[in-house]
Order: C-alpha cells, then sequence, then structure tokens
C-alpha cells in the first residue's frame, strides 16, 4: 500500500472510531425534585448509578446542602460496586486534589479500575500519569497504550497525546502519516493544541487555505499562538502579503497577552494608512466581541 493510500484509509478509520463514553443522565444529579426523588429510591436499593448521582447533587449543593465529605462518601460506595464512572471520578479527585488532598497512590488504583472497564476519560488520565511519573515511573510505553485505548473511543486529549507521540516515536514507534490521521481527528473534536499543530504543519507545506483554517479554528479556542502565528503568515510572501489582515491578528493577540503580537503590530503600523489601521482595529474588535469564550480555560493537566 503506498503512503497516499495508507494515509487514506488511517483517515476513514479515525472519522469512524466511537464516541468516547460519557456521563450519563443517571450518573448527574436531576435538576428536578421528581427526578431527586427517585434518585434517592434508588440509593434505597444500593444503586451505583444513582449513588453517583448523588454524589454530585451533594457536590453541586443540589437538593441537598453541599458537603464534599458526603460527595466522597457516596462516590465511594459506587466506585466499590465496581462502577466505573464512580471509580473514575473519585480517581480523578485524589489525582487533581479536588475537594480531597491529592493522593497519587489511591488516584492511580481508581482511575486503573475504571480504565481497565474501558473508561476512555479514566483511560487518558492513566496515560497522563505515565507520561508524568504520578504515582507509578514514568514509562512512555504505557503511556502510549492507554492514550490509544482511549484515542480510539474518540477521546480528544488522548488522540491529541497519542499523535504526538506517533510523530515523535516516544513509547510507539515513529509514524508521521498516524500522528496525522490522530490530530486531525482531535481537531475536529475542538482541540485546540491539535487544532494549532495542523495550521503550523499546513502553513509548513504552504498549503494556505487549511493553514489558515487551523489557525481560525485554534484562535476561537483561545490559542495566543495561533493568534501570533497567523499574524505571520499574512505577513511574509508565502501566502500572500497582507499588512492589514496581520495588523489585525496581530491585534487581537495583543488584546490576549501576546507581547510578540504587540512587538509586530507596532512594526507595521507605519506602512498603514490611517484608514486601513482603522479597518484593521475595527476588525480585531469585532472578532474579541464575536469571541467571549476564546479565553483559554486552563487546564488541568497544565497545572501539574
Amino acid at each position: 500500500m503506498n503512503r497516499a493510500c495508507k494515509f487514506l484509509v488511517l483517515i476513514h478509520l479515525m472519522l469512524n472510531c466511537a464516541a468516547a463514553p460519557a456521563q450519563s443522565p443517571a450518573d448527574v444529579c436531576p435538576r428536578d425534585a421528581a427526578g431527586f426523588a427517585a434518585v434517592e429510591k434508588k440509593v434505597e436499593a444500593h444503586d451505583a448509578a444513582a449513588e453517583t448521582a448523588l454524589a454530585s447533587c451533594y457536590d453541586l449543593g443540589l437538593h441537598v446542602k453541599a458537603d464534599g465529605k458526603e460527595s466522597m462518601r457516596w462516590l465511594d460506595q459506587a466506585a466499590r460496586q465496581d462502577y466505573a464512572p464512580a471509580e473514575y471520578e473519585l480517581g480523578r479527585i485524589y489525582l487533581y486534589g479536588r475537594g480531597a488532598p491529592a493522593d497519587y497512590a489511591r488516584a492511580l488504583l481508581w482511575e486503573r479500575k475504571a480504565a481497565e472497564q474501558g473508561d476512555a476519560r479514566a483511560q487518558r488520565d492513566l496515560a497522563f500519569m505515565y507520561e508524568r511519573g504520578l504515582g507509578v515511573a514514568t514509562d512512555a510505553a504505557q503511556a502510549a497504550e492507554w492514550n490509544r485505548k482511549a484515542a480510539v473511543q474518540g477521546q480528544a486529549d488522548a488522540q491529541l497525546h497519542l499523535a504526538r507521540a506517533l510523530k515523535e516515536g516516544v513509547g510507539t514507534p515513529k509514524d508521521p502519516e498516524e500522528a496525522r490521521a490522530w490530530y486531525i481527528k482531535a481537531a475536529r473534536q475542538e482541540q485546540p493544541a491539535a487544532q494549532l499543530e495542523l495550521a503550523r504543519q499546513f502553513a509548513g507545506q504552504g498549503n494556505c487555505p487549511l493553514a489558515v483554517h487551523w489557525y481560525e479554528e485554534a484562535a476561537e479556542h483561545g490559542q495566543v499562538d495561533a493568534m501570533y502565528e497567523l499574524g505571520r503568515l499574512y505577513a511574509g510572501s508565502k501566502c500572500g502579503v497582507d499588512h492589514a489582515r496581520a495588523f489585525t491578528w496581530f491585534t487581537i493577540g495583543e488584546k490576549f497577552g501576546s507581547e510578540e503580537s504587540r512587538k509586530e503590530a507596532a512594526r507595521l503600523t507605519a506602512g498603514l494608512s490611517m484608514a486601513e489601521k482603522k479597518h484593521a482595529q475595527l476588525r480585531a474588535e469585532k472578532w474579541i466581541r464575536e469571541h467571549p469564550g476564546s479565553d483559554k480555560e486552563e487546564d488541568e493537566e497544565e497545572k501539574r
């Protein structure tokens, strides 16, 4: 099979892989009183999904007074019934120290139990622990293996990290074509780091329309580097010089805290007419108004 055909097959596989299982409505605290009463009744019968939902109620303070200890108690009861969503939630609490001190040994115990039952979120967390050496020795091969299990189920962060491993040959044989396929899958699920990586790859190949597309997608998710690099793309000759559009993106990047963008915007100012500069600034302001969600939420993984 030639390289082009292999890549097309990989794309087909990526686009048709199963979506990651999310927490079901049965696991979540119901908003209405009747739903909460039904949860309470099921809890009396030791229903693990209902116990997980009750834990959610105590965590959120819905129908009951917020109580982290009670939330943990009900999660623990559900997890001890081998209920994967509860195992995952309990492991995540210990992994990130949310409502309880971080405890990597306990996090590993519960995340592994959920991961071995096929919970894609837990599989990604377990891969993260192997990547960072949290509760276990750092092991790139184990990280790649668990990322692959989660990626096949559609977990976007796992797809991103598997793509990185395949691109660099870390913990798994190097395979740039398969890496690209996973980057595409993650990017199409709105994974901003994957979108930025694709933009860079397409820009390097001189594929300007796709580079611009993925830079814009990444920028909409708060990737400041995407704003700056898109400005650089318009300022350079590879995709056709457009200083006004470059100034727009540097202005946007500056608003989001990029010092590099601020310097580039200042450098371009002298070459723009007053009308061009005003139009570019208005375009930047319009973009910022239309993308209020472009402020990045700090990823829990990146905090560690």
